[in-house]
């Protein structure tokens, strides 16, 4: 289970995000767990990525299901500033998921999503998820989440062991059906949103409470002697 401080999009604030440089620096750090995102494109590789296009993060524009495997090796994502590059490509799952056997950095993955989203693409990206997976071996250092739940319902159908963790901006009143459904081992909130009431409900349910994406300490200082289990961070060093 995740620890109590999970480096987001890798370290998004000490380097570029979801980027191995990134995930290099949790290991060099001793951060136990990163966050990444995954999206698949039309080719059915896994990336890691969080936008639905290139344009933020990258020397490039376009959708990233258009991205070929190609395409990768001249596709910079090594973005600091406007004026300051170093090159990265965009990681596949596999890669990330071989770097996080080799240092044992264990890996919270959330599966994104945008808007339409259908069902075939859905499908899709749970078995190529669950294959890479399984042929990386890391089962035991990974923890899949989403906000989507009808995604997250499909992956447990899928798989009855997989780890998965439930992303809710606010606790919405239906979250008790939601954790039972899925056996879900934990809720991730948005730290400006939950409750100490909240927090605890969540823990007598017997799963762990993460927040997300916390940078100051003292923003969710009271929320440690509640029941809370850990913070999702773009600068884990703050909350060592």
């Amino acid at each position: 289970m995740m620890s109590k401080i999970c480096g987001h999009r890798g370290a998004a604030y000490h380097k570029p995000e979801n980027t191995i440089s990134g995930f290099e620096w949790c290991v060099e750090n001793k951060i136990d767990w990163a966050e990444c995102d995954v999206q698949l494109t039309n080719e059915n590789t896994l990336l890691i990525i969080h936008d639905e296009t290139l344009d933020r993060t990258s020397n490039n524009k376009g959708s990233i299901k258009k991205i070929l495997k190609s395409d990768l090796n001249r596709i910079n994502v090594g973005k600091l500033s406007e004026k300051d590059f170093y090159f990265q490509k965009i990681p596949t799952l596999t890669e990330l998921l071989e770097f996080c056997k080799k240092t044992k950095l264990n890996l919270n993955i959330e599966m994104k999503f945008y808007e339409p989203n259908e069902t075939s693409y859905t499908n899709r990206l749970i078995k190529e998820l669950l294959k890479t997976i399984e042929l990386t071996d890391t089962q035991n250092q990974i923890l899949v989440t989403s906000f989507n739940i009808d995604a997250l319902k499909i992956l447990r159908k899928e798989s009855a062991s997989i780890p998965i963790g439930i992303l809710y901006e606010k606790l919405p009143k239906n979250w008790k059906k939601d954790k039972i459904y899925l056996n879900a081992v934990s809720v991730h909130l948005d730290y400006r949103f939950i409750t100490l009431k909240q927090l605890k409900e969540i823990n007598l349910l017997s799963a762990k409470v993460f927040v997300y994406t916390c940078n100051n300490p003292d923003e969710i200082a009271t929320l440690w002697d509640a029941g809370l289990s850990g913070v999702i961070t773009d600068d884990p060093l703050k909350f060592i």
